[in-house]
Parts: structure tokens; sequence; C-alpha cells
């Protein structure tokens, strides 16, 4: 039987053991351990993306990696190749509950924190139906004491180290702490709370809120910032950006929701792979979808639209969606570009599935400026 979903079903994420069907093929969604890929676990996805896709890599939202273009037959190899990088879970179920989101910047006892919730999850996968059965969507968030915070970030249940103390996050409610030996099984508890309709459980009182940060690219703490115009990556990219990081001497690429790498290394030359790094770049206030013909659901060149909008320095926030449903962001912008049947519908402060104020070809996109 095959394992490849349809794209027309909601509420789920693609993964390596449950593939996508798209515009340009199959993707699959791999998630880094604790929030980063080791150098030679990149490399092995670059090729990968190279050799079994048609070479796109997409940054997601969730601080996951997405390869592209793969064909049902590729499937084996690919699970082999994932596998002996260590990046292959043994289920779907196990697959999706250790989806667990780091912040790049995390302190070390936040990122053994987020190894912890990881193993935890996998072995209550395999004790509880609950976590087995959590929805495909749930989302896991561990961060704290960095310099920036992902915090802000959509969670279901959300840890973060505030010195001595854990505190724990659930559906956009901050409980409380706990100390950081208890902290992993504290949020399994809340999470079969949450799961069976029951009480959260009760927790010490926080002293303060952590508060959340945004993207900076660059050097910055230790790190070297570097973003995908649109989240896209492409694989010659990433395999020469693991080269450049191993020459500095960096041991790992972590991954962001803000669609950026963190590299543990100051890195030279990636501005000449294509890759941003200047915060500045009005390409980072344009959000967009992959859009025609990558995605089925599509039938405008969000990725052309997005470029052209950007060389004519609007100003605000952008988001071009290739249609209502607004995958590239969630939240409002001031511009927002939705497809349909080859046009765009035009919103201004809001999101996609507002109500469309006029439409305009999409050959005509500086239409944008009048009206």
């Amino acid at each position: 039987m095959s394992l490849v979903a349809r794209i027309d079903v909601k509420g789920w994420c693609p993964g390596a053991l449950q593939p996508m069907e798209s515009g340009d093929g199959l993707l699959v969604r791999v998630c880094p351990r604790g929030g980063a890929f080791t150098l030679a676990q990149a490399a092995g996805l670059a090729e990968i993306a190279e050799t079994l896709g048609n070479g796109h890599i997409d940054l997601t939202r969730r601080a996951n990696l997405q390869i592209r273009g793969l064909t049902e037959t590729a499937m084996p190899e690919l699970h082999r190749r994932l596998d002996r990088l260590g990046l292959l879970d043994s289920d779907t179920a196990t697959e999706r509950a250790r989806a667990v989101m780091v912040g790049p910047f995390a302190s070390r006892v936040a990122r053994a924190l987020a190894s912890a919730l990881v193993g935890a999850l996998g072995d209550a996968v395999a004790t509880d139906r609950r976590f087995a059965a959590l929805p495909a969507k749930f989302g896991w968030l561990v961060d704290g004491e960095g310099p920036i915070s992902i915090v802000g970030e959509r969670a279901d249940v959300a840890l973060c180290v505030v010195g001595t103390e854990v505190a724990l996050r659930v559906r956009g409610q901050w409980l409380g702490s706990a100390p950081f030996e208890q902290a992993v099984p504290v949020a399994l508890v809340a999470t079969r709370a949450l799961l069976d309709g029951r009480s959260l459980p009760v927790l010490a009182s926080l002293h303060a809120i952590p508060a959340p940060g945004r993207r900076r690219l660059g050097a910055v703490s230790g790190l070297f910032g570097v973003a995908a115009a649109f989240g896209r990556l492409e694989a010659a990219q990433l395999k020469t950006l693991v080269a450049l990081a191993e020459e500095a001497g960096a041991s790992e690429i972590r991954l962001s929701p803000w669609r950026a790498l963190y590299i543990d290394a100051q890195i030279e030359g990636a501005e000449k792979l294509g890759l941003i790094v200047d915060d500045t770049d009005p390409l980072l206030r344009i959000d967009a979808c992959p859009g025609a013909p990558a995605c089925r659901s599509a039938s405008v060149d969000t990725h052309h639209a997005a470029r052209r909008l950007a060389a004519m320095e609007i100003a605000g926030s952008v988001h071009i969606s290739g249609c209502a449903k607004g995958c590239a962001r969630s939240a409002p912008a001031d511009l927002v570009l939705v497809g349909d049947k080859g046009r765009y519908g035009v919103i201004r402060g809001g999101a996609t599935r507002d109500a469309i104020e006029r439409t305009i070809d999409a050959r005509d996109i500086e239409a944008v400026l009048h009206g």
C-alpha cells in the first residue's frame, strides 16, 4: 500500500515516513534532533535533496527542513540514508511526537532539556496511546537563557529555562515553574491532562514571564545566522554552506522558526551563495509559500511576485500566498496577496482568509501601489 498522503488532507504535516504529494513530486519533512543537524547530517541531507529530489529544500516555520521533488520509488533509499544519518524514527507516531522546536540561541542547559524531552516523548509513544494519537500539528517548544528567544512562537506546550527553574506554558497559558529535573515529567502530565480534558497541574508561581525575541542575522552571540529568501534553500547552497562551516571549525547547523540557519562559528562568504546575512534586506519582510508550479493548490508564481515587490521597496510586512490556506504566514500582514485562478486578491492589514478588497492580474503586481 502506498505511504503517500494526498495534498488535500488538512491538519497534518508530512514526515519522512509519510510523504505528501505536491506539484513538484513528493515532499518529506525532516526534524533535527534537539534543534540542530551535525555538519555530516546537513551534508547528507543536501546530497539526498540533490540526488533523490529536485534540489529544492524548504525551511519551515516549525524549524524543520523539507526535501522536495521526490518520487515514491525513491522512498526506500531515502529511508536508508536518513537512518544512516540518525534521522529516521521507527514509526509515524514517534516521528510526529518528537518534533520539538528548540531555540537556536538556547543555553547548554536548555538544549539538554530538549534532548531529555525528545527521549521522553519517544518512550511515551511506546507506552501511552494518547501520545501515539497526538494531533499531527501538536507543537513542542524548548528555549531559555539565550540572548534571543523563540517563546513568542506558537506551540501547544512550551518549556523555557529560567535560572534554576523551567517555566511551563500550555496552549498560551503560563502555568508556573518546576525544578529542572521535574520539568519533562510535569510537561508530559500536563499534555495528558490536555488530551483528556482534565485540569492542568498547579505549579510554583513565575517571577518573570520569558520574553520573546526576533530574528537577527550575521554574527550574533557566538553564532552566525543566514536566511534563505522565502525559506527556499537549494541543495548546492547547503553543501557549500556546510563546507564553509567546516572551514570555520563549526560542529552543527541550528534551525529556527524564522527560516534562518545558525552556525556555531563565524563564517565568511555566505552572501556569495545567495543567502541573506543583512537584517535590513527587503526580501526578509516578505513571506511567500512555494506557489506554482511547486504546489498543486497554487495557480500563481509567488516567488517571482515576491522578488518584484521587494525591488519596489514597499513598506511594511507582505504575505504572498498561492491560495487561501496561507501556509507561509498565519499572522496578519500589512499587504496580503492571495492567488486565485492565476490572479491575486488584495488584502491590507489582514490574513489570507479575510475579505478581498480587489483583484489584480498576476502580471501587473505594480497595481498594488495604486488604490
